[in-house]
């Protein structure tokens, strides 16, 4: 197989697309034209010692029955903490809250909102976070969290099944659970822009 260019029949040659990477570093993206446009998002998370790493972004922390506008902690009373509105290999592999679960929670991004339903007022918002400490203590988990942008719970409304939360009265019953969901993609998919 020969390490050219071949001629087609109208006299142009094909061409290999180029790739490129831009790190824009906070700045707009400009895209003139595109017969399709479909950025990648990189999350990196910066812990307080300095240390940066991937967002794990196959799950996600939901956290309800806490208003997120108020603090940046919230106390999961025990019997709520990982314990319902999971697959029993999540609950396993979490419950625990050994150093090892809780360094893999901190990757996950989350949402933190108040409970809700259908009838909740359309100006109420959740909050997408992530989490920075969690622990254990006598009257339940303190898990302290970062804010990083307001989501409307018509969101989480309109994407029950997208977000695995239309299981009975999940979203009017204050607890923590994790879930293998893509909670980027759901979001993005419907239309929040979270990114600038």
């Amino acid at each position: 197989m020969e390490d050219k260019l071949k001629s087609i029949s109208d006299g142009l040659q094909q061409t290999v697309p180029e790739v490129s990477t831009y790190n824009n570093y906070g700045k707009g993206v400009q895209v003139g034209h595109a017969d399709t446009f479909s950025p990648t998002v990189n999350l990196i998370i910066t812990g307080s010692n300095g240390q940066q790493r991937p967002a794990n972004t196959d799950y996600y922390n939901l956290f309800i029955g806490f208003d997120p506008f108020i603090s940046d902690h919230l106390l999961v009373p025990k019997d709520r903490a990982l314990t319902e509105y999971m697959t029993p290999e999540l609950k396993s592999r979490f419950t625990p809250l050994d150093d090892n679960a809780i360094a893999e929670i901190k990757r996950f991004p989350s949402i933190i909102v108040d409970e809700y339903c259908k009838t909740t007022p359309s100006e109420k918002n959740a909050v997408f976070a992530f989490v920075t400490d969690v622990r254990k203590q006598q009257n339940g988990v303190m898990v302290y969290f970062r804010q990083l942008y307001p989501i409307p719970v018509k969101v989480l409304l309109e994407n029950e099944y997208a977000l695995d939360t239309v299981n009975g009265y999940e979203s009017y019953r204050t607890h923590w659970a994790i879930k293998n969901i893509n909670l980027i993609q759901v979001l993005q998919d419907a239309g929040v822009a979270m990114w600038g």
